[in-house]
């Protein structure tokens, strides 16, 4: 594990930033490194996903607490179905966003043809996108743990199990 904290320290703080930045723009990094620029891309896809759900709750889609729809207040099976409906509409958007941030920092293309390659990453974050929306609630309900508990464990293994498929399956690495 020292090894790791020394090769991630090494990388960083033993070259200028104009090295450590080219070498990332050339995928020539240690996967501990790689893992954390993906950790970055990943925070700032969250980043997006939060503000679009959170701006279509507010304005287009009605789903928070209080809000009032045909002069009355929203129901919790409303305010449900629009949170669902607006987390869909955020993973479709930053999905994009993602897949270029993880195209032009993170991972080489070239295992497969482009619009396959794209395909391939859909279609494993929208599986990782499903089993978040299911894991979580059925966290709370199976073992009661608290909605942050639920929200922050279903953030870890989406992007583990994202960052395996994706370097190992859709990318070259």
């Amino acid at each position: 594990m020292s090894a790791l904290v020394t090769e991630w320290f090494a990388f960083f703080f033993r070259q200028s930033p104009a090295t450590s930045w080219r070498r990332v723009r050339d995928r020539d990094m240690p996967w501990v490194v790689q893992l954390t620029i993906y950790g970055v891309c990943g925070a700032l896809a969250t980043v997006i996903a939060v503000a679009q759900v959170v701006a279509l709750s507010k304005t287009l889609i009605p789903a928070y607490e209080g809000m009032l729809v045909d002069g009355a207040p929203i129901t919790d099976a409303l305010r449900a179905r629009n949170l669902l409906i607006n987390n869909t509409i955020a993973f479709f958007t930053t999905n994009v966003a993602v897949y270029f941030m993880n195209v032009l920092l993170v991972f080489q293309r070239g295992r497969h043809h482009p619009w396959l390659e794209f395909f391939f990453f859909t279609l494993i974050n929208g599986i990782s996108f499903i089993l978040s929306q299911v894991a979580g609630p059925w966290l709370v309900h199976q073992f009661g743990v608290a909605t942050n508990v639920a929200i922050l464990t279903n953030a870890v293994f989406s992007a583990l199990i994202n960052f395996v498929a994706r370097k190992f399956f859709v990318f070259k690495g």
